[in-house]
């Protein structure tokens, strides 16, 4: 199942209040942006493709962009905040699709967004935006064994990391461990470790005048000859070429790993 991901930022639009009348039913739509929604009173009814979906007080639900909804049932006087933004989800997200919130540690949060005004600039909601995501994800409880893991790579990448070591750390078999995060992140653990050695390497070759051999070792390779094939494979330029052609002003897109 998807999840809105933090690898790729979500971007703030609008926010505001809603309330239902008695028996209202949700508007027929499909709309370009994702909404997300926090039902702080009643029940909120609609479908999505022809899928029955019901979000109740102390839930909130992210409505994918693109989607149609329809009301096809009256819906129980909902009171909620909705937040209309730009996302990027995939099955190793961050956040998932519903859940359920913490009203006390929400409705603060809601209320800056409220008290800033149209005069604000929209980092200031791009900040508070971010506060409520995070507020959310912390709020769903223990993370998977995929996730878990993929936090131990990127806690410890520049250390010799075998697939033992994940292994040891998941608790499970040798085979198990791969397909349990391959499912997840769609990458082998070593592959994503590779990965993401990668992009620390294309960072500082960018942001430093570190000799390259050097940053090849500080971001976990042992040996420079793999290092400069993986590099060359992925970014289809030696390192030293890569950081004649780029400048720090410009990062290239893929230097982003989103597995």
């Amino acid at each position: 199942m998807e999840k809105l991901s933090f690898e790729k930022l979500p971007h703030y639009f609008f926010s505001a209040n809603r309330q239902f009348e008695e028996n209202e039913y949700h508007m027929d739509r499909v709309y370009e942006l994702s909404v997300l929604l926090l039902i702080r009173k009643g029940v909120l009814r609609f479908t999505e493709n022809g899928v029955p979906v019901e979000v109740s007080a102390g839930e909130y639900y992210i409505q994918k962009a693109g989607i149609q909804q329809r009301g096809v049932a009256p819906s129980d006087a909902p009171n909620y905040y909705f937040i209309h933004f730009r996302g990027h989800y995939s099955k190793a997200g961050a956040l998932p699709l519903k859940g359920k919130f913490n009203i006390d540690v929400i409705q603060p949060i809601i209320s800056e967004m409220e008290m800033l005004g149209a005069a604000a600039e929209k980092l200031e909601y791009e900040s508070l935006f971010y506060k409520l995501l995070c507020a959310l994800k912390s709020n769903q409880g223990a993370t998977s064994v995929a996730e878990t893991l993929r936090t131990y790579i990127l806690e410890h990448y520049t250390e010799n990391l075998t697939l033992d070591n994940f292994a040891k750390f998941s608790l499970l078999s040798k085979n198990q461990t791969i397909n349990v995060f391959k499912d997840t992140y769609g990458a082998t653990p070593h592959k994503f470790l590779v990965e993401f050695r990668l992009k620390k390497a294309g960072e500082l070759i960018l942001a430093t005048d570190y000799p390259i051999n050097e940053i090849c070792f500080a971001v976990g390779f042992t040996e420079y000859s793999g290092f400069y094939k993986a590099f060359f494979r992925k970014y289809g330029a030696s390192p030293q070429d890569f950081r004649s052609k780029h400048s720090t002003n410009a990062l290239p897109e893929d230097i982003y790993f989103n597995p």
